[in-house]
């Protein structure tokens, strides 16, 4: 039997989709690369929502880490030493863009950190609406073409709220006020993997289902008001990165991903992510297919948030990158020192700084340890 050795959990012991407090992650980066490490895992790559903050972020945290174990002379530095020595942290973000009036989401990976933020800026220029008016817009027209039962004072409030105070939302709003008249619940009928139909009972069932899917009669369709996937690989080119198309098979319910994966390649990405959670045995076959049939590349990560979510746990680690070539740009990413680590002179300084106390540290352990020896040696002689 011929081995499927692309999708056997050879790892490269590399976790390439993480989120930290730079977006809407629940730890800091410090911590994020302290879990991973733990867990076995060399190289992360951070890949903040729009952000490129998780970095600098990163500074901050190991500053005040140092402050801490220069108070207290009796930590063991050990530990944070050999971390911040053998791990590696791949620059990364994660951009949210449109494309064919769906939401979808690029990873850029290897860029220059302060053009990759220039150009995060100068990609919010390029938005024509924001989401929850194109959302607002979107909703009463789906209210008055399928004459739903409907108090569109609900949403009304629901938009003037976040208008005038930016807080809140309009989808919660309208899918409650949506749920509660029976005869309106034969909209959020959907026929699922296995062919049985079933209803989007939940609201994040509703935003899978029906919000972002083009063939949903509750379709909102969202291309104004985030850049386009053309705009955002050409932003990342700009900064020097490389774009990857995120998780293609949590498309599958908004559009068919697998017609339409070869335009969005041809559209300029250097990889698609192959290697997720929930990505089927199939799909990823078929995704490491196209990545050989275009001659780009292939990445892998566990989307980690540090946050449950319903059905497959997204967890640092959760995912094995097989080492083949179509992933072999992650070591040699590392290899060439482009990660962050490397080029971060506060992080190189205070690995310095920690080998030195480590060193002192070691040292005075061992004075201590003899002083201790000489001391019983006495107490046993005058006895």
């Amino acid at each position: 039997m011929e081995e499927k050795f692309e999708i056997m959990p050879i790892e490269l012991n590399t976790d390439a989709h993480n989120h930290t407090r730079g977006s809407d992650g629940r730890q800091t980066t410090f911590r994020t690369m302290l879990r991973a490490y733990n867990k076995g895992i060399n190289t992360i790559a951070i890949t903040d929502h729009d952000s490129v903050r998780g970095f600098r972020n990163l500074e901050k945290d190991i500053y005040s880490v140092m402050g801490t174990i220069r108070e207290d002379k009796s930590y063991d530095t050990s530990r944070i030493l050999e971390m911040l020595e053998n791990m590696k942290v791949l620059k990364g973000t994660e951009l949210i863009t449109s494309y064919n009036g769906v939401i979808v989401e690029v990873l850029g990976y290897n860029f220059d950190i302060e053009k990759m933020e220039q150009e995060i800026a100068n990609l919010r220029t390029t938005v024509k609406e924001k989401p929850y008016e194109a959302l607002y817009k979107g909703f009463n027209k789906i209210i008055d073409e399928k004459g739903l039962k409907f108090d569109k004072l609900v949403l009304d409030e629901a938009y003037e709220k976040i208008k005038t105070e930016g807080k809140g939302g309009v989808v919660g709003p309208f899918y409650n006020e949506l749920i509660k008249h029976e005869e309106n619940k034969k909209l959020l009928k959907y026929t699922d993997e296995n062919g049985e139909e079933k209803e989007a009972d939940t609201m994040k069932l509703f935003i899978n289902k029906h919000l972002y899917n083009k063939k949903s009669p509750l379709f909102v369709d969202m291309s104004n008001t985030r850049p386009t996937l053309k705009d955002t690989i050409d932003a990342i080119h700009r900064a020097g990165g490389q774009a990857f198309l995120a998780h293609a098979g949590r498309y599958k319910d908004k559009m068919p991903v697998e017609e339409y994966i070869d335009d969005m390649i041809a559209q300029g990405l250097d990889g698609l992510e192959v290697y997720y959670p929930d990505h089927t045995d199939e799909l990823r076959e078929f995704l490491l297919g196209k990545v050989k049939e275009h001659g780009i590349k292939a990445s892998g990560g566990s989307d980690d948030h540090h946050a449950e979510k319903e059905g497959i746990q997204y967890q640092t680690g959760r995912v094995a990158v097989p080492d083949i070539p179509e992933t072999r740009w992650i070591k040699e990413t590392c290899e060439s020192g482009k990660d962050f680590l490397n080029e971060s002179i506060e992080i190189e300084e205070a690995i310095k700084e920690l080998r030195k106390l480590k060193e002192l540290r070691s040292k005075k352990v061992k004075e201590n340890k003899e002083l201790d020896k000489q001391l019983n040696e006495k107490q046993e002689i005058s006895r």
